[in-house]
């Protein structure tokens, strides 16, 4: 199951989908450079505290609440080796915006690159075989999806930094942020298990976010 993280959401697990209630990427769960400027020692200690938090609790929407917390640190901590995929998803952006010929915006705030994709609609099949290159390094495809309109593909550094084909925006982790995953938790489980213990508890399972699950750790 994956669920869309807005204001809030009906479950943590396996998320992999993070879109705002307008349809932009929700850059709260979503890692990018330049993030946070928190110190190894700051990560370190609100990490513990998240963890010692959820190890202690036993209501479950405070618990719920406690797993986006994590998800958002994560984000932040994982932004020192992130791609900057703000500055990615906006050059898309701007790649549709001149697809498009620049359309106006139609009194609801400013386009999402979905609007401008909603536009291209009904163009053939021709913007989904192009290949625009960003400047940030990064690639935009287009596929056209099986529901109609078309979907939109980000790829840098070898993986789906960032996509939305019609569920949401996800994202793929690079391998630095693979392993920057990996440390984050490594932090958090080895206090959440100290807490534990300290108050006699027996661990029954991880909670939904700390579980190894490929695809979360690939698109979330």
């Amino acid at each position: 199951m994956s669920v869309s993280v807005s204001g809030s959401a009906s479950s943590i697990k396996n998320i992999t989908i993070a879109t705002t209630g307008k349809g932009e990427p929700n850059w709260s769960y979503i890692p990018s450079a330049g993030k946070s400027n928190k110190s190894k020692a700051e990560f370190t200690s609100k990490i513990r505290e998240l963890a010692k938090r959820a190890a202690l609790s036993t209501n479950k929407t405070e618990s719920e609440y406690i797993s986006r917390q994590v998800l958002q640190l994560r984000a932040e901590y994982l932004s020192d080796v992130a791609p900057d995929r703000k500055m990615l998803y906006q050059q898309a952006k701007n790649a549709m915006k001149n697809q498009n010929n620049n359309p106006k915006c139609r009194g609801i705030g400013e386009l999402t690159l979905l609007d401008f994709l909603e536009a291209a609609d009904g163009r053939g099949s021709s913007l989904a075989e192009k290949r625009f290159a960003l400047a940030g390094g990064g690639t935009l495809t287009c596929p056209i999806l099986t529901t109609g309109g078309y979907g939109a593909v980000i790829e840098c550094q070898g993986v789906k930094a960032l996509s939305n084909t019609g569920n949401g925006w996800s994202y793929e982790m690079t391998p630095a942020e693979l392993a920057k995953k990996d440390e984050f938790y490594s932090i958090y489980w080895a206090e959440y298990r100290s807490v534990k213990n300290s108050v006699g508890e027996e661990l029954s399972e991880l909670p939904d976010y700390l579980e190894e699950k490929p695809s979360f750790d690939r698109k979330a």
